[in-house]
């Protein structure tokens, strides 16, 4: 694997039409309506939690096969993703860490909404590697979103507590 360019590769529009599409006003309006009510009834830290139980409960349920290299994790992380219309990954490796770049995720307009889906994510994406035996002290954190209307989402993979 190689190194995260400092640009993306991805069509912007491609990207906005994927978006759009994968995610119709229904789950617009739920995942807004639901990242508002958690964050009044429960506060922000504790909604960020059960986002994140959300996002575990997807992993287990969608569970990816055991892979043997960084492209193989990728295919597989790729066909979960296509499963749920959520977008697509790419691995990079970085320094003491892997960094996961998701574009093409379902887009919502709030910001509220949009800090759900990305814990949600993140949490999937850490439920798929810890299926895969990862070492234990290893954690996935949204470090960026890019920058534009619809930036990539970047997960970095690494050791915590150092």
């Amino acid at each position: 694997m190689a190194v995260r360019p400092a640009i993306n590769s991805f069509d912007p529009l491609t990207l906005a039409v994927a978006a759009r599409r994968s995610s119709p006003a229904p789950l617009r309006i739920l995942m807004e309506g639901l990242a508002t009510a958690l964050s009044q009834v429960a506060g922000d830290e504790q909604a960020l939690r059960i986002l994140a139980g959300a996002g575990s409960a997807i992993a287990r349920e969608h569970a990816i096969p055991a892979s043997n290299s960084l492209a193989e994790l990728k295919a597989a992380m790729n066909a979960g993703l296509q499963a749920l219309d959520w977008g697509q990954v790419d691995i990079y490796e970085a320094e003491k860490a892997l960094e996961f770049v998701v574009v093409g995720y379902p887009c919502f307009d709030g910001v509220e909404a949009q800090t759900a889906f990305a814990a949600i994510l993140e949490a999937l994406l850490e439920g798929w590697l810890t299926q895969q035996a990862a070492q234990p002290g290893l954690a996935m954190r949204l470090a960026e979103r890019g920058s534009g209307a619809y930036p990539p989402l970047v997960f970095r993979y690494e050791r915590t507590g150092l």
